[in-house]
């Protein structure tokens, strides 16, 4: 009898969950084994190859389908469901026995996905950061600038902001005469005509997405993110309008392909200079001279006053509502949350500036405008 009691006493096996075990097991290995992989480019060229970007045209070209952002509704779907799984294991460890094993198989369960998650990162992104850059396959120069180098670009995208910006149909408050859905509609076929010029960025032309809950995103501090899992380049729909068209070129470059933010940026605003439209033209000239006029600020002070003092009206007023609207979000718990992680996710994959290596765009846009600055200048 005493030796049945004790047999009933010992939990089976699956009380422990080897399927969860398992699982997180795998994708702690998967992860491990991708960081240590790190020091192979071989290794990880054919990873990149071979598994992250078929992946990633398949799941792009299949999500195309559906309007809505499937990022969005994974996001939706794995904190909600993470939420009623925290309630629900609460309620039945209060309410029942057996707490210690139900405690582990909880904390098991948020292991697991959080497992998972960083191993689909590691499998699908990190890979990108150890092919070919852009840089290297097109050829355009991103090595250091002279100061006299980036006040003559400087003072180009300054003349090309206050050309463009006139350009663009506006209502009579001065706000834009385009819809949203309208600049996200044209975005694939602007993109196209920088794929022309070079043809690393070629790809099948799919649309981005918009966020339903993009306020959300502003509080995180993005305009944009391409989802790894889903294939899927995303954009804040909520932050001002002028500067999406150049997001939606950001963001799709991610997703042909290119894994540094410095030379999504300048893709970005060299697709945008090159297109037939005013509002995508007038987007990349603004962009460009924000990165070029910050760097400038930083290095020479003196020259940067009296460009960005040339600046149009219309411009400025453009910059002022862009900055009116992100001010409400700085310094925030979760903005200042938000950009420590992704710093830190951009470091961790070899971009040493982590977040400001946005800015790094700068070498690219001198190297690669100089010579038309000088001629336009004269």
């Amino acid at each position: 009898m005493e030796e049945l009691t004790a047999k009933r006493r010992t939990p089976p096996l699956r009380d422990f969950a080897p399927v969860r075990c398992a699982l997180a097991a795998l994708a702690l290995l998967t992860a491990l084994g991708i960081q240590l992989l790190r020091g192979s480019d071989g290794a990880m060229l054919w990873i990149y190859s071979h598994i992250s970007r078929p992946y990633h045209r398949f799941m792009g070209r299949l999500c195309s389908h559906v309007s809505f952002s499937v990022a969005e509704a994974f996001y939706a779907v794995l904190i909600l469901g993470t939420l009623a799984f925290l309630a629900f294991s609460v309620y039945r460890l209060v309410r029942h026995g057996g707490r210690l094993l139900r405690l582990w198989r909880t904390l098991l369960t948020l292991g697991m996905l959080a497992a998972m998650f960083w191993a689909g990162l590691c499998l699908f992104w990190t890979p990108y950061y150890y092919a070919p850059g852009f840089s290297e396959q097109s050829g355009v120069d991103d090595g250091p600038v002279e100061v006299s180098e980036l006040e003559t670009v400087t003072r180009y995208f300054a003349a090309l902001a206050n050309e463009y910006a006139e350009e663009v149909p506006r209502g009579a408050d001065g706000s834009w005469d385009y819809s949203r859905e309208d600049i996200i509609g044209r975005a694939s076929s602007v993109f196209d005509a920088a794929a022309e010029v070079f043809p690393c960025l070629e790809g099948e032309d799919l649309e981005p997405k918009g966020i339903y809950f993009s306020r959300i995103m502003s509080y995180l501090d993005f305009t944009g993110f391409f989802f790894p899992f889903t294939g899927e380049a995303n954009l804040n729909m909520d932050s001002p309008v002028f500067l999406l068209p150049s997001t939606t070129q950001h963001e799709i470059a991610h997703q042909r392909g290119v894994a540094a933010e410095q030379e999504c940026n300048f893709v970005a605003i060299f697709s945008c200079l090159i297109s037939e439209y005013a509002d995508f033209r007038y987007a990349g000239a603004a962009l460009g001279y924000i990165y070029l006029g910050n760097a400038l600020y930083g290095a020479d002070y003196e020259a940067w006053e009296p460009i960005y003092y040339s600046l149009s009206d219309t411009v400025r007023a453009d910059f002022n509502i862009n900055n009116s609207y992100w001010a409400q979000f700085e310094d925030s718990v979760v903005q200042e949350a938000s950009n420590s992680v992704y710093d830190s996710f951009l470091k961790s994959n070899g971009q040493e500036l982590g977040r400001q290596s946005y800015g790094k765009c700068v070498d690219l846009l001198v190297h690669y405008y100089l010579a038309e600055a000088v001629e336009a200048l004269g």
